[in-house]
């Protein structure tokens, strides 16, 4: 087994204006990976403005390896088509667990600077 480093929750909370992928609608759900995890959100039926507010928890084993969430139409007959893709990169939100500013109020900006 893996050394863990620790767990981390990816709360999926909506998709907005999707493009519609079949002739009645869409119907997406999120695909989310690191390295060999991957996790599924529920589907959401015939919506271009999807709400998940779906929690999935990955095991973080190395910080090197992005967050990779991809947005697929759920087909019945055929293959599902794929909307879209987006990848994170987790450094940065580890140099502000180490910075101890994990209790600031959230829409906080945390810039970097130094002093002379």
């Amino acid at each position: 087994m893996e050394n863990i480093l620790g767990l981390l929750r990816i709360r999926v909370r909506r998709g907005v204006n999707l493009a519609v992928r079949d002739h009645g609608g869409s119907d997406p759900y999120v695909v989310v990976t690191s390295g060999h995890q991957k996790l599924k959100t529920r589907t959401e039926k015939n919506n271009s403005n999807p709400e998940w507010n779906d929690e999935l928890t990955l095991s973080i084993t190395d910080l090197n390896v992005p967050i990779k969430l991809e947005v697929f139409d759920k087909d019945t007959f055929t293959e599902d088509d794929k909307m879209g893709d987006a990848e994170i990169d987790i450094k940065p939100y580890i140099e502000i667990l180490k910075m101890g500013l994990q209790n600031l109020p959230n829409g906080c900006v945390v810039k970097k600077f130094r002093q002379k």
